[in-house]
């Protein structure tokens, strides 16, 4: 299959997930009701999202460059941080291309080879994906109740009385239970699978990417820099809250919960999480009591602010890496 028309197919895919996400989140909403609690929040919240938003990229870039430190090459701070901002630019439009456009544009900046670049990209990602699994089951302990209901409601279950609960303990049981038993019968098949060797290889890539980690000259200011970026990814969250009136009683531990389903819904392949954020946000916002109506309006609000604040970052960051890159090649020259 020619390549580009695979990237159209592949585009066309990820819009029709969005597409289907916001059909999700939407279907049962007034509309009319909806759009006044947007028109009626306090956007002085929304704002402050948007600098805790961008100032989490400012702490990545930083952070990006200590990792950078052990591999002989350090980029200048503000090309790094656009970098990023680059990439979470490409993110917004096509999933997954942020990655590969962020270390391009560190390249052509500092000249930096693409291969170390990507290394760091994927202990990022490694990192990141460790402490996201940290805060669901952070919020599983605290949160159970709502992330039983909040389940049984994202798969359409019957949550009245007691059964709601038994039949998701059941459901966790038995999915365990299920790939244990397969893996005992299907033991060598899978363990000399191509697929299996890809995750074999992963782990090792991991484990690598963790060893690399200890050459970082400062290490404290790289967990400072994760602390900060997650604690911001948490506050841009729980700051919009209080911009509607029907939230603003929500505590800390139902702003972690809102955060974790936000989290997931982000990691779907669909652009910047349109569609899968509002639905999961939604979802976790009616399991908590908030009425369909401010609920969805409060995911609109949020993932629309960090979007904004996002593309203008991008927009922004694009002439000034350019400029980097022409003042590179003629240093070249």
């Amino acid at each position: 299959m020619n390549a580009k028309l695979k990237d159209v197919l592949k585009y066309i895919l990820f819009a029709g997930i969005a597409g289907l996400f916001l059909y999700l989140a939407t279907r049962t909403a007034d509309w009319e009701q909806t759009i006044e609690y947007m028109r009626q929040a306090d956007y002085r919240y929304v704002l402050l999202s948007m600098a805790m938003g961008y100032a989490a990229f400012i702490s990545r870039g930083l952070r990006w460059n200590l990792l950078l430190g052990p591999l002989g090459k350090k980029a200048k701070t503000w090309n790094s941080i656009h970098a990023i901002s680059i990439g979470y630019f490409a993110n917004a439009l096509v999933p997954r291309a942020g990655e590969v456009m962020r270390c391009t544009a560190l390249k052509e900046t500092d000249d930096i080879p693409l291969e170390r670049l990507f290394g760091t990209v994927v202990l990022e990602r490694v990192i990141d994906g460790i402490l996201l699994l940290s805060l669901i089951a952070l919020a599983f302990i605290t949160q159970f109740s709502s992330l039983e209901s909040f389940f049984n409601s994202a798969m359409n279950q019957n949550t009245e009385g007691d059964s709601g609960f038994i039949d998701f303990k059941v459901l966790i049981l038995a999915g365990i239970l299920l790939v244990g038993i397969l893996f005992l019968i299907f033991r060598k098949r899978i363990l000399s699978s191509p697929a299996f060797a890809k995750v074999r290889d992963l782990w090792e890539g991991f484990k690598e990417g963790f060893k690399s980690l200890s050459k970082v000259e400062n290490k404290w200011a790289f967990y400072a820099h994760t602390f900060f970026i997650w604690a911001m990814y948490f506050l841009m969250i729980y700051v919009v809250i209080f911009a509607l009136p029907e939230t603003e009683n929500l505590s800390l531990g139902n702003g972690l919960f809102v955060m974790v389903a936000g989290g997931m819904g982000m990691v779907v392949p669909a652009p910047g999480g349109t569609g899968s954020y509002h639905y999961l946000v939604k979802s976790a916002l009616v399991v908590l009591g908030i009425a369909a109506e401010p609920a969805i309006a409060f995911a609109f609000i949020v993932h629309g602010g960090q979007l904004v604040m996002t593309l203008i970052a991008g927009f922004v960051a694009i002439p000034v890496v350019l400029r980097a890159r022409r003042i590179l090649k003629k240093s070249k020259a």
